[in-house]
């Protein structure tokens, strides 16, 4: 689910994914919860991308946009030019969208400009460990190049196809060192909490396979958090939590 949205088939058959996997329902509730305790508590919420509407039937409190029109967006919006006055919105929340972004730094910088002091964007995102890079450019169907430039990570922004995403992207812009460090905006990673994602991978996600029946969820989640304990080898999603802040 994400930006990545198209009208018709896509949000139906990802809402009949969600209505057969009782696992898949349980991971992604999951994935929310963590996204919106991450927000700053009693402020406004915006989600950028929200496809089949999942995040909203959660949290319906939560402004859902999406880039294209659906039943489930509140707003029609372009993440690279957010229809918000400055300083508006209280937290920001995505999942699966950044990498997809056809701009992304120019989405960090209408964040900043909308987010007011002290503000959130919480997002979930592929993330690179030494399984996560075997993973994502091996396995899953999208590209997980590491040699793209940050500033313009696809040759031609206009025409991109919404459902291509680049896994490495993340990565690039919120590790430790990485390229939002060195963008002139007032942003900063507060939270950066890769873990394995065990069992959203044995749910199949939105894909017909499924080998995570609902009972086994606990078991596979403790299995999870063990192995998250070695994120730097395991991980292949990462909540990062990054603050409006004034820079010194």
């Amino acid at each position: 689910m994400g930006i990545d949205t198209l009208p018709g088939d896509w949000i139906s058959e990802h809402r009949a994914q969600w209505a057969r996997k009782a696992g898949l329902r349980v991971v992604y509730r999951e994935l929310f919860r963590r996204l919106r305790e991450a927000c700053v508590a009693g402020a406004s919420v915006v989600e950028i991308g929200c496809g089949p509407g999942f995040f909203k039937e959660s949290y319906p409190d939560v402004l859902s946009t999406d880039v294209v029109p659906n039943r489930y967006a509140d707003r029609v919006v372009d993440a690279a030019a957010l229809p918000f006055a400055d300083g508006e919105v209280g937290n920001i929340v995505s999942l699966d969208v950044f990498h997809h972004l056809p701009q992304p730094e120019q989405f960090l910088r209408e964040v900043a400009r909308a987010l007011q002091p002290g503000g959130r964007l919480v997002m979930i995102e592929p993330w690179i460990s030494v399984t996560g890079r075997l993973f994502w450019r091996y396995i899953h169907h999208e590209d997980c190049d590491l040699r793209v430039d940050p500033a313009r990570p696809w040759a031609d922004e206009g025409i991109k196809d919404p459902m291509q995403g680049n896994a490495a992207i993340p990565y690039l812009f919120f590790r430790s060192g990485g390229y939002l460090e060195h963008l002139d905006v007032p942003l900063r990673v507060v939270r950066r909490e890769p873990f394995a994602a065990l069992s959203w991978l044995l749910s199949g996600g939105f894909q017909p396979v499924n080998l995570l029946p609902e009972a086994l969820v606990g078991v596979v989640n403790a299995v999870d958090r063990l192995l998250s304990l070695a994120a730097w080898a395991t991980a292949l999603r990462c909540l990062v939590v990054i603050e409006h802040t004034t820079r010194e």
